[in-house]
């Protein structure tokens, strides 16, 4: 995959990832279902699912051999990183444990999966010469 299309398909899937917290927060805005500052860390969520994807996939572009060490990498790195983000939050905010599990994951397992399947779709696409 080009990286001009994964930037395509990564905008389109940022706007559709956000659609639920939108009408989560607009239509039951009584029940106030998203955690203080959601906003920012989908921001931080979608701003290292791209860096990581780009170093990831200059990586495999660089060595075939490695193409899986980068994608192994690549979730190792990513799940660390979210980790240090979930602590410094949870440190600095105080929120209902409940709606930050909810929240926390519903990004992280979509930005995850989105990033895996691009992945994936460049280590089936190499021709070993």
């Amino acid at each position: 995959m080009s990286t001009f299309k994964f930037l395509i398909y990564f905008i389109l899937f940022n706007i559709f990832l956000s659609i639920a917290p939108l009408l989560a927060g607009y239509s039951y805005s009584e029940f106030d279902l998203l955690i203080p500052r959601f906003w920012n860390m989908f921001a931080v969520f979608s701003i290292i699912t791209l860096v990581i994807y780009l170093l990831a996939s200059w990586r495999m572009k660089v060595s075939i051999k490695s193409s899986g060490q980068a994608l192994l990498a690549s979730i190792a790195v990513k799940l660390l990183l979210y980790m240090v983000i979930a602590f410094v939050y949870i440190t600095q905010n105080t929120v209902n444990p409940a709606k930050f599990i909810i929240c926390f994951f519903y990004l992280y397992f979509f930005h995850t999966v989105f990033e895996i399947s691009c992945l994936l779709c460049n280590l089936r696409n190499q021709k070993i010469k």
